[in-house]
């Protein structure tokens, strides 16, 4: 059992329902099993872009997969949904999908996992308070230092319409 955070966001038009997608994808793989489940919050674009608000949730999620497998998905399920990775940073995308923390590390990790914690978790609001909320869903303790540097950082819940009237 290994149990991550993974954080997911989207911007755009389409945002609140890329993240939907995102989370629902993030359920189907066999080995992957989501356990708690932050609400969605809407933010302006990071580093001052003027640009569409971006949309983030979190989720925890249990797998027998290592970190770097899960990364691996992680792509693949960005990719299915139309995101192209390029070399630019804190650009508009359809759909990123960001392994946040490790509840619970397995054993020591390779050279080849991703750097976790996250390396700007704790500067991100609008990765650290989904994040937080995430694992209290799991019913999981928060860490000390997210919880603190969580209580710096504030963000308006968005909540979703119904899709159909009626």
């Amino acid at each position: 059992m290994n149990l991550f955070v993974i954080g997911v966001g989207a911007s755009g038009g389409q945002a609140l329902g890329l993240v939907d997608a995102g989370i629902a994808a993030l359920g189907e793989p066999d080995p992957v099993r989501v356990v708690g489940r932050s609400r969605r919050y809407q933010n302006p674009a990071w580093g001052g872009a003027t640009r569409a608000p971006f949309v983030n949730a979190a989720v925890v999620v249990d797998t027998t997969l290592p970190a770097s497998s899960l990364l691996a998905l992680l792509f693949a399920i960005e990719g299915a949904q139309g995101r192209v990775r390029s070399a630019r940073k804190n650009q508009a995308r359809t759909l990123d999908l960001d392994l946040l923390w490790q509840v619970a590390p397995a054993g020591p990790s390779s050279s080849s996992s991703p750097l976790l914690p996250h390396p700007r978790l704790l500067e991100r609001s609008f990765a650290l308070v989904p994040a937080v909320e995430a694992l209290r869903s799991a019913g999981l303790a928060v860490p000390l230092e997210l919880a603190a540097a969580a209580r710096r950082h504030a963000l308006a819940p968005l909540f979703a319409l119904p899709l159909h009237a009626g």
